[in-house]
């Protein structure tokens, strides 16, 4: 089927089909304006959200995410569990996404309002009873500090993953979204079991990610569009899972593509503990999104 396996034995044996686990989703909520291949809407984005309806819509889990926001979102707010209960920004993050030419440019607005919330009792108790933690941030200003804190409270048999996109990213005075490297990599990345994202993400995606694996026992996956994704592992040899390439007439809307192959894969590693079958899994979920199979938004 695949050129190649590899089972990459987690630091823990997670609860293998017996549970639905309980997730916690840390990172940035944001408003989006998207301008994809066939459509163009406004209304909520991010990682966090779209990774939680995900999970409810088709895993029948109800996360609870920890984020800022403000009372501008709420207008656009799908039902899910988000800590605080109450707006505690003024505004909330914007980001304008064109995909419509196959390659995506971003702006990004109110960045001053994007600072991650301090960890409440509530958020405490929840972060303890993770089963799963996902951090995925849209800007570099969940600070190594807060992650280092905010996953000193979760259980040690935990799956942590991290999904990294906005460290990469640097918001200029006209809210131009430019790359840049991940700085806090060396203090972050040990913290976690997975971390996933995109070759789109930095120009030099693959060297960084060999780089990272072999600092940590952490699996590095890099999604590549048609051509799968890479796993790379500590003392291993990179493992490519292709895909089936999708033609462009058949893809509706890329946007959030990114979320569910991320919410596959933690689900699906969490419940099996092998990587090569988490990334099929992921293809395969991802195309669907691309094809607008499983439509996420309402």
């Amino acid at each position: 089927m695949w050129p190649c396996t590899v089972k990459v034995s987690p630091r823990v044996i997670y609860n293998k089909g017996v549970k639905q686990p309980r997730i916690v989703i840390i990172g940035h909520a944001c408003i989006d304006t998207n301008i994809s291949e066939h459509t163009t809407y406004e209304g909520w984005g991010s990682s966090v959200l779209y990774i939680s309806r995900y999970y409810q819509r088709y895993e029948q889990l109800d996360p609870i995410i920890i984020t800022s926001y403000g009372a501008d979102l709420l207008k656009y707010l799908p039902q899910v569990r988000l800590l605080p209960g109450a707006p505690n920004r003024s505004k909330t993050l914007q980001y304008e996404n064109d995909s419509s030419s196959g390659k995506r440019t971003q702006r990004c607005f109110n960045a001053t309002e994007s600072a991650p919330p301090d960890l409440t009792p509530a958020m405490r108790t929840a972060l303890q009873g993770a089963d799963i933690v996902i951090v995925a941030t849209l800007l570099p200003n969940y600070t190594a500090e807060y992650v280092a804190a905010a996953l000193a409270l979760v259980p040690a048999r935990s799956l942590k993953v991290l999904c990294p996109q906005g460290y990469f990213r640097a918001v200029g005075g006209d809210g131009a979204v430019t790359p840049i490297d991940f700085g806090e990599a060396p203090a972050i990345i040990p913290l976690v079991d997975v971390v996933i994202y995109s070759e789109e993400d930095h120009p030099q995606a693959f060297a960084r990610a060999q780089a990272w694996a072999e600092m940590a026992d952490t699996s590095v996956v890099v999604t590549q569009g048609d051509h799968g994704a890479s796993l790379m592992r500590k003392g291993v040899s990179v493992v490519t899972v292709p895909t089936t390439p999708i033609a462009p007439e058949d893809i509706i809307d890329s946007v959030g593509c990114g979320d569910t192959f991320a919410a596959t894969l933690a689900l699906t590693y969490y419940r099996v503990g092998d990587m090569a079958s988490a990334i099929e899994a992921a293809n395969s979920t991802a195309g669907a999104k691309l094809k607008a199979a499983i439509p996420i938004r309402e």
